[in-house]
């Protein structure tokens, strides 16, 4: 009975059941993909041979769309249940989606890019994906939750979290653009990211120049030099600052275009001192890698056949590489959110920021070690921009 009643808790449990049901969806998807992925194998042979004059049997295409087919009653069920469980809401979802993509984009670029280092060849598609997908999620669900934990008057710390979200998501499009980019296929993905990588990069340099300009304009921070090492001097309701409801788009333009209230400046988790200035400007020489896919945008899919003839092993590699940069990224960002937590001091999250950019600087020195014996340079394939 003690059993029964431990398993009638488990059940129970709102987001154990929410973890079950994400888990089974998953297994379903998996499934569902394989067997739509074989009937489309399976139709193709049976049309083979019902030209050679075969007969269609169980294994047939036809047969298994009849399988697929046998999952809407099943489908419906749970389109029809799953709006009255209660889950959670909707900011607390975002916010564990959050948290596991950002765990697995930790771990697993780190894994292929080793796995690729040590076998000089592509680990497999469906991992890189994976890691892909893990990157991008964590990056859009950041984003999303940057309303709604960020108030409106802290405008430099939104512009912080916009920053790392649009530099995650042009790390994204120039692994892709190593990965896929000589496929045609690819070449309105690669424009479109091209183009975002531009905007990333202007959005790192405008918010490290205002920094940079306040640090030097406002004496506020030249009278608090262990500024980095305290707590916010005041709060937002002693400084008269009030938050407003706003949208995810201000956060990616408005924000980098409205001024900053001078009573801010006590009140801010990301003030404009010597450590925060440190780690924008770094920031933004960091986002300039990303306008390597301008040689895309200029070339096209030619512009990857060049580097693959050229340039073979540092075009193989550099797919992992950025992989990593993004992975710094994004735990540049992480150590952000502990300092707006104040779980630590912005002094350290600074330090383990610039700590977390070494990681694609070591894999640089590492690829350019690698690639130096088969006269491949690194600084070289960086700065090429022909087309033929």
């Amino acid at each position: 009975s003690s059993l029964l009643l431990r398993a009638i808790e488990f059940l129970g449990s709102g987001m154990r059941l929410w973890a079950l049901g994400v888990a089974g969806l998953g297994v379903l998807s998996a499934v569902c993909f394989r067997a739509a992925r074989d009937t489309i194998i399976s139709r193709a042979r049976d049309d083979t041979a019902a030209a050679a004059g075969e007969t269609h049997g169980f294994g047939s295409a036809a047969f298994k769309l009849f399988g697929l087919f046998s999952l809407v009653p099943y489908l419906t069920s749970v389109a029809w249940g799953l709006p009255f469980a209660r889950i959670g809401s909707w900011k607390s979802l975002v916010s564990i989606a959050h948290r596991l993509a950002g765990v697995g984009s930790l771990i697993l670029p780190i894994m292929l890019a080793t796995l690729e280092t040590l076998t000089s060849s592509r680990p497999p598609d469906a991992l890189y994906l994976l890691a892909i997908a893990l990157l991008s999620f964590n990056c859009t669900f950041g984003a999303l939750l940057i309303p709604r934990r960020i108030p409106s008057y802290d405008i430099p710390t939104a512009r912080a979290f916009a920053v790392g979200v649009t530099l995650g998501l042009s790390f994204v499009g120039m692994s892709l653009m190593w990965r896929y980019g000589q496929h045609e296929w690819y070449r309105p993905v690669g424009y479109a990211f091209a183009l975002f990588s531009v905007y990333s990069t202007c959005l790192a340099v405008v918010d490290a120049g205002k920094h940079i300009h306040a640090h030097l304009t406002t004496p506020y921070y030249h009278d608090l030099p262990k500024l980095d090492f305290f707590k916010p001097a005041s709060t937002a309701k002693q400084a008269g600052l009030r938050h407003q409801a706003y949208g995810l788009s201000d956060v990616f333009s408005t924000m980098f275009v409205r001024p900053v209230d001078p009573r801010l400046h006590a009140v801010t988790i990301t003030p404009s001192s010597a450590a925060v200035v440190y780690t924008t400007s770094l920031t933004a020489f960091f986002a300039l890698t990303s306008l390597i896919q301008l040689h895309y945008a200029r070339c096209g899919p030619v512009a990857m056949h060049i580097r693959h003839q050229r340039f073979p092993i540092i075009t193989q590699s550099s797919a992992y590489l950025a992989l990593l940069a993004g992975v710094a990224n994004n735990f540049g960002t992480f150590a952000g959110t502990l300092v707006v937590q104040q779980r630590v001091s912005i002094f350290w999250g600074a330090f383990f920021n610039a700590i977390g950019l070494l990681i694609p600087m070591l894999g640089s020195l590492v690829l350019a070690l690698r690639a130096a014996p088969h006269n491949e340079s690194l600084i070289e394939s960086t700065f090429l921009m022909a087309c033929s």
